[in-house]
Formats: C-alpha cells, structure tokens, sequence
C-alpha cells in the first residue's frame, strides 16, 4: 500500500474562484490542514487542526479542494473524510469569521467556496464517506450531510447548532437537513440548537450506521473495501440517478433514471457483470484510465 501525504506548498494563497464575489482573501497556508493518503481507489482526506477541534478556516477549504481534486486526479472509488484527534468538525473557525465579519464580501467568498466544497462532494464520480467522532455541528454537520455515506461512533455528537451563537447555516445545511429529514426532525435540529448522539442520528436517518467506537474502523474498512469492489462507472450512474431524484420533478427524474440505465448497458462492466454472474464468480471490473 502506497501512502502519499500532499500538503500545500505556498505560504499565502489568493482565496477565490472566478465564480467566487468579492475581493480576494488572504489564506493561511493550507500545508497540513488537510492531510491525505493515496492507496489504491482510496483518497483518505484527515481534517487536521484537532487544537481547534477541526474548525474549517480556509486553509481547510483549500485541503478539502485538494483532497477532491487528488481522488479525481487518481480515479478514486471513494474518498473517506474525518476529522483528527477524535473530532470530525467542529464548523467555522468563530475567531477567523469574527475577523472577517467586518467585511461582507470576505465572508461571502468564504461561504462560497465551502458551498463549492460540498456540492462537489454530492455531484463527484467517487463516493464521499465521512467518519464521525466526537462532534460534527455547524459547518461540520454541513459536511457530513454532503457526503454519499456517514459511519458515526454511537457516542459522537451531532447536530446543527448555529443558533446556539446567534448564527445561521450558510453552506447548504437548512436545505440538505430539509431534503434529508422530516419536517419535524430537521426543525428541532435547526430550531433548537440540540445535538443528537450517533445512535439517535442513525434512527433518526442523519447518519447512514452507528456503531460503537470500537467497531468505528473494522466498520469503515470494511464499507470501503465493499464500495472499492464496484464497477467506477455504475457507482457515478447511481450518484447522478440520486442527485436527479433530489432536485427534478418525479416524473423526470424517473425518465432521467431510464436514460442513464440505457446508456449505461452498453458499459464493458455491465458485460463483465453479466459474464461473472453466468459463471458464478466475482466481477473484475475495469481499472479506470
């Protein structure tokens, strides 16, 4: 198993997009805010700033953009998300958004970016999985909620929580927590500040399992090597099919699915499928390019 650590290697990055408003922000260096680990269909991305509790400032944001852009770069399956020190994310850093609060256009641009972060996280080819210890609030209940998969220690803490500092989501997470929960549920999350631990996220469906701390990475490594085993091709299939479901019309998405059925049979995976089904063996399904 080949292990690569990829760090930033400028002191000071201009923090924008061309899609991106307002002026440019000056960023910390990101070298080691994220760090990664390249095995094979695997990126493994660790949050690493545990004295803040994982606190996304944007040398975070940059990680993050690297970390997505390196499982792209290697043709990755998955890319399995956590956070270090025992913590996945704690949300925005609140002393860096205090700095920044005195100009708009420099927390817009800030929110912005990590708004890009997750979307890229739902629409990528490769399956998002996110690995939850201790807490993921705020922005860090925004990054899980954008990932395909969520595995949690039965004791995490879990939950929304910007209004228990007069704040408001601004990444997504009033809408995915709309479009993930019940009504009901996912006001008292946003409304009441609460926070729910691993267990009551798995019931309540914020989180894909729940296992106790010491099932966490026997659980994880062997949901990897289950998602690994997948034709590439059909996991990106699926993930359209899902996103489509989630933003179109019924009726179109379901038009939407047979389309991408029929274009995806004509697949080499698909006949390798079929041939390792008719001879009873496990599918070898094509390395991507």
């Amino acid at each position: 198993m080949s292990v690569s650590r990829v760090v930033g290697s400028a002191a000071t990055r201009t923090a924008t997009r061309p899609d991106a408003p307002g002026p440019p922000v000056a960023a910390p260096d990101p070298a080691d805010a994220v760090v990664t680990a390249v095995e094979p269909y695997v990126v493994r991305a660790t949050i690493n700033r545990p004295a803040r509790r994982n606190a996304i400032d944007l040398a975070v944001i940059e990680g993050l953009e690297r970390a997505i852009d390196l499982a792209e770069a290697t043709g990755a399956r998955v890319l399995v998300l956590r956070g270090a020190g025992g913590t996945f994310c704690s949300g925005a850093d609140l002393r860096v958004l205090e700095e920044m609060s005195v100009d708009p256009h420099r927390v817009e641009t800030f929110m912005v970016r990590l708004a890009l972060v997750l979307r890229r996280l739902e629409t990528a080819r490769f399956v998002s999985v996110a690995v939850v210890e201790g807490h993921a609030v705020a922005g860090g209940c925004e990054i899980l909620l954008a990932c395909d998969v969520s595995v949690a220690a039965t004791d995490a803490r879990i939950g929304d929580r910007h209004l228990e500092y007069g704040l408001v989501p601004a990444a997504g997470g009033s809408v995915r927590l709309a479009r993930t929960l019940p009504k009901a549920r996912g006001n008292y999350l946003l409304l009441a500040a609460d926070l729910l631990n691993g267990e009551q996220a798995a019931q309540w469906g914020l989180v894909s399992v729940a296992v106790p701390p010491t099932d966490l990475e026997p659980r994880v490594d062997a949901l990897v090597g289950r998602l690994v085993g997948h034709s590439a091709d059909a996991l990106a299939v699926v993930k359209k099919m899902v996103w489509t479901a989630d933003h179109e019309p019924r009726p179109d998405a379901m038009s939407w699915e047979r389309r991408l059925f029929l274009r995806h049979l004509g697949s080499e995976d698909v006949s390798e499928g079929l041939r390792a089904f008719r001879e009873r063996r496990r599918p070898a399904f094509r390395a991507d390019d």
